[in-house]
């Protein structure tokens, strides 16, 4: 299921840039393994406010929970699937031409190492502590599930210019530069670049710009709609 929302007065030819921001502080947080942990990146009014990093859950929960962040986004599954190998919004990415990583249910994921960043993903998400966003917007603080990845497909869009080549670390930083005019000097590795292009959705979610897949019975994953 799709789910388009839109904050325009009325439709034009003409298409304007500006930089995205929400006026006030947002978070990405980048979820690893056990060994990597968590990079999380603030934004205040749309720029670049403080970084960390840690294993911890609790400790990058009390540090994003500290600024008041209006919404959290977070790059891994908000739950798992009820049932089977996938969830509902990563196949619609798919289907959308952004890939991603299925989510199993939880007995299956058990099973299997690699989703040791699910589980620590979820850990951190029961540390923040706040509602999940599932489909209505109010104005309380909340957590958004989105991935950087589908992010820069997001921002770049189907207009005339096309995403750069390079590595991903380049990629993604001249998509954060050329797209949200982000400041990325300090951000040391992808793992902070993919934080911040969390923190630039989470923008783009408070102003009502966004597009979510997914539906509430396995959780919504949210992409920012470039008008």
């Amino acid at each position: 299921m799709l789910y388009i929302h839109l904050q325009t007065k009325k439709k034009s030819r003409i298409k304007i840039y500006y930089k995205m921001t929400s006026l006030k502080t947002t978070i990405g947080i980048d979820v690893g393994g056990i060994k990597k942990g968590f990079h999380a990146v603030a934004n205040r009014n749309g720029k670049y406010l403080a970084q960390l990093h840690s294993s911890n859950a609790d400790e990058i929960a009390s540090w994003a929970l500290d600024h008041q962040p209006s919404v959290v986004a977070i790059d891994a599954p908000s739950m798992f699937s009820p049932q089977g190998n996938s969830r509902q919004a990563e196949r619609d990415l798919v289907k959308n031409g952004m890939r991603c990583f299925y989510t199993p249910s939880r007995e299956l994921a058990a099973k299997s190492r690699f989703y040791d960043w699910v589980f620590n993903g979820e850990r951190l998400y029961q540390a923040l502590g706040l509602p999940i966003f599932l489909g209505e917007q109010n104005d309380a603080s909340c957590i958004i599930e989105t991935f950087p990845h589908g992010i820069q497909i997001s921002l770049w869009g189907s207009g005339h210019q096309s995403c750069p080549e390079g590595s991903k670390l380049s990629i993604r930083k001249n998509t954060l530069v050329a797209k949200a005019y982000y400041d990325t000097s300090q951000l040391s590795c992808i793992d902070f670049v993919d934080a911040a292009l969390c923190a630039v959705t989470a923008d783009y979610f408070l102003n009502r710009q966004f597009t979510s897949y997914g539906c509430i019975t396995d959780g919504f994953i949210l992409m920012p709609l470039v008008l």
